[in-house]
């Protein structure tokens, strides 16, 4: 069910064309003067910061699966808390066990990132690029190409690039994710191309510091 991501690419000659997607991206909300306890857009509720897709549609379907791959992605080791009630809220029944108890294997496995954590790093995570593959009454599937930051005061900063499917469905008014593992194709990995100065050190990425990733599919 949880996806291992794949295709590591160390930022030592970070694509600029890369950064400056992902600094649009992420610059677009930030944490400072937003409340996440009960936010509504066309297609995503907060609750307690935990993102619903809440919009029975095509459009509202891609919205949901943008942002439960993302927040999954970006919380399974960095706030494992957050995992948590997001497995609870946007998980069906049926699954929720199961892939808890992946998350935690996935953890166990993963000493350098959650001591990277513990020091202060930090991870982001961006959708590049989905695709609505089929809806129907019983369940919709999404192909994303999901791009995974990290960078730490001891970690150099690198970059990983995934294809994930996922599969949800709607029921109680809530799309709820039914499956999300790695597309058996590999990932493209854009080519590394330039870095501008000091660009790919973990201390540029100090500018990021107050930024969040943008909730997919909210209104501003």
């Amino acid at each position: 069910m949880l996806v291992r991501r794949r295709s590591t690419v160390v930022l030592g000659t970070f694509a600029a064309a890369v950064m400056l997607l992902a600094f649009i991206l992420l610059s677009a909300r930030l944490l400072s003067g937003r409340s996440t306890s009960s936010v509504r857009s066309a297609a995503v509720e907060l609750l307690g910061g935990v993102p619903v897709g809440v919009e029975d549609s095509p459009a509202g379907a891609l919205a949901a699966a943008d942002e439960y791959l993302a927040a999954s992605s970006q919380t399974l080791e960095q706030a494992p808390a957050v995992f948590g009630e997001l497995v609870r809220r946007d998980y069906a029944p049926a699954v929720r066990a199961r892939v808890l108890s992946e998350a935690r294997q996935i953890r166990a496995s993963d000493p350098q990132n959650i001591a990277n954590y513990a020091r202060g790093g930090r991870g982001l995570a961006v959708i590049a690029a989905r695709r609505l593959d089929s809806y129907t009454a019983q369940a919709v599937t999404v192909t994303s190409w999901l791009e995974g930051i990290v960078w730490g005061p001891h970690l150099t900063p690198r970059q990983t690039w995934n294809l994930i499917d996922t599969t949800l469905s709607w029921q109680h008014g809530r799309w709820l994710v039914l499956d999300e593992h790695l597309d058996a194709t590999p990932a493209p990995v854009p080519a590394v191309v330039y870095v501008q100065g000091t660009s790919d050190t973990a201390g540029a990425f100090g500018r990021l510091d107050g930024m969040s990733r943008p909730i997919y599919g909210a209104e501003e």
